[in-house]
């Protein structure tokens, strides 16, 4: 789970048309009071060749984890009117690199060329800016006139449309820039539509711009100006702010549905699918995939040329260039059975890149599959691309989804997968080794892969921003059934422990000679909770020890985790001798 800020828009604060010599302007940011990054914009001429280069970057922490990331983007425009442009985008270890070109020969069309891959045509809107300066003397000339703007130009870095459409509200001096006109209106980068409130200098261009995300203000600002109100220098845990908090039921990842209820300022609505339903204004119910038909477990991959309307999901990217000979060590490694149905091919994926991705933590940003390929670290960004790529390369259509996904007491931003089978998309989650997904995940939408602006986390963020969720149903724990020693859990599972009794507080506990227990079922548990921990085969169970925290991780098979405690390790061997699990739902 990730929240990737947008600094803003390179046309908010381009180089003013008057710079003869090379000129510096330097910006700053703070989200959520802090400051955390800001932006740099430098001009200069090269015989006849105008060049601009911009610099943005934000440094911040995230679950106790520092987080670097920097956008570099070069504008040239040559005597012809030709335009050339160059981007860098370094969100983990190895960068996202490449260059677009527009001629007045081609005025329809803009090439963009991925570093890896073959050049694409993108039509030119009618009307849209693509030379920052053009775009600083329609700003300047609005608050000159104080006359509404619209305008259309292009995020090479998320390679879509953006929009900005303000109408001023009136002069709203600033410290140093007596004549800033203010106004308010709307941008949007791709599916991302924010609200916005910018102070323009006739003379000077973009000084101040203001915006929330998730909840979270977001301020760049002009480095002259002073420091906005309230604001910090530290590097606080701001993207803790963005969790919610839910009750924690004791059997979580195994529920099968959950009804919650949106209580915002705005009414929401979700894309509706078989896992994702709005049965009231404000009312959802989530559900875990319906088990697979006879034809769908026994579907092929995709051999030869896929259908146009699977082509976007079995296609190599930036993002995903499962062509890279790299992939093929791999899958090598996967070792896939020769006839492998695209189910059987998603679990071993899944189990594949759950293991393979031995350090999992937030210090990378957002890493191609390729990184992931040799460097096996990050979340659930790179267990997502690089489970599409691997599913990719053998025949499995795969898509990205994004959301937010329940985990413990927290509801935060997640992303995962999917697979087509038949003509259903079915959720899988490497992150957890769960296959299918749990059921406790809010969607907001899904991509191809193809860029980084397909992916939508600004838009996640922002639908959630401010509100909360209350979970209906399950209500407390009145769905878990206790008959003696006997515990029926939401799924259907049954679990006796001889000699016990349950009973449901604050949590779950079993009562037991030699002291009670808490017990909670959890995804696959990750090397760093079982660092020290040993292994204890007992009965028909095999678990993992751990003395610290005195806790058993107990493995029933099936991907299903009991997490169970206190106990030392002769009260977990009795307790593994003495569980049956009389029935498991699937």
């Amino acid at each position: 789970m990730r929240l990737i800020l947008r600094l803003t828009l390179i046309v908010l604060f381009a180089i003013p048309a008057s710079a003869q010599a090379p000129e510096v302007r330097h910006f700053r940011q703070w989200v959520a009071g802090q400051e955390l990054g800001g932006a740099e914009d430098r001009t200069s001429i090269e015989g006849t060749a105008t060049r601009i280069e911009h610099r943005e970057w934000i440094n911040f922490t995230r679950l106790g984890i520092e987080i670097q990331q920097e956008i570099k983007e070069t504008s040239l425009r040559n005597a012809d009117g030709s335009l050339h442009f160059t981007w860098r985008t370094q969100l983990s270890k190895e960068p996202l690199e490449g260059q677009a070109d527009w001629s007045p020969s081609r005025p329809k069309e803009l090439r963009v060329k991925s570093n890896g891959f073959e050049a694409k045509v993108i039509p030119m809107r009618a009307g849209a800016l693509l030379w920052p300066r053009d775009v600083d003397d329609r700003m300047r000339e609005a608050a000159r006139l104080k006359k509404p703007v619209k305008i259309s130009s292009y995020s090479f870095t998320t390679q879509q449309w953006t929009e900005l459409d303000l109408n001023p509200v009136g002069p709203s001096p600033l410290p140093g820039f007596t004549e800033a006109v203010l106004f308010k209106g709307v941008e949007i980068d791709g599916a991302t539509r924010t609200e916005t409130s910018v102070w323009i200098s006739p003379i000077h261009g973009g000084l101040k711009h203001t915006g929330e995300v998730m909840g979270l203000s977001l301020v760049l600002q002009r480095s002259e100006l002073p420091d906005p109100v309230g604001s910090s220098k530290g590097k606080e845990a701001f993207f803790e702010q963005s969790l919610k908090t839910i009750p924690q039921h004791p059997f979580q990842p195994w529920l099968k549905e959950v009804l919650v209820r949106w209580q915002g300022a705005k009414a929401l609505k979700l894309p509706e699918d078989p896992q994702q339903h709005q049965v009231k204004p404000n009312l959802f119910v989530l559900k875990q995939s319906a088990p697979l038909r006879a034809e769908e477990a026994k579907e092929l991959p995709v051999k030869g040329k896929p259908s146009k309307e699977d082509a976007p999901f079995l296609a190599a990217t930036p993002l995903v260039p499962f062509n890279d000979p790299a992939f093929g060590g791999l899958i090598f490694r996967l070792r896939a059975p020769q006839g492998a149905s695209r189910w059987e091919l998603a679990q071993r994926v899944t189990d594949f890149v759950w293991e393979w991705i031995t350090q999992k933590d937030y210090t990378v940003g957002f890493a191609s599959a390729l990184e992931v390929c040799r460097n096996p670290r990050g979340d659930c960004t790179e267990h997502g691309v690089l489970a599409v790529a691997l599913l990719r390369k053998l025949g499995v259509p795969a898509r990205g989804a994004v959301g937010w996904m329940a985990a413990g007491e927290n509801l935060g931003l997640h992303f995962w997968i999917e697979v087509k089978l038949g003509q259903r998309w079915v959720p899988v989650d490497p992150t957890f080794d769960q296959v299918p997904a749990s059921a406790f995940r809010l969607k907001l939408g899904t991509t191809d892969l193809a860029d980084l602006g397909s992916v939508g986390w600004e838009n996640a963020g922002q639908v959630f921003g401010s509100g909360t969720w209350k979970v209906e149903k399950p209500d407390g724990f009145g769905d878990i059934r206790i008959e003696g020693e006997t515990l029926r859990a939401p799924d259907g599972t049954r679990l006796r422990v001889v000699g016990s009794t349950w009973s449901m507080g604050a949590g779950l506990v079993l009562h037991r000679e030699g002291g009670d227990l808490n017990l909670s079922a959890l995804p696959r548990p990750y090397s760093e909770a079982l660092e020290g921990a040993k292994l204890l085969q007992s009965g028909h169970w095999k678990g993992w020890w751990q003395p610290k925290g005195q806790k058993l991780y107990l493995d029933l098979g099936d991907r299903r985790w009991l997490g169970v405690e206190p106990l030392d390790e002769k009260g977990a061997t009795d307790f593994m001798e003495k569980l049956v699990v009389e029935s498991l739902a699937r």
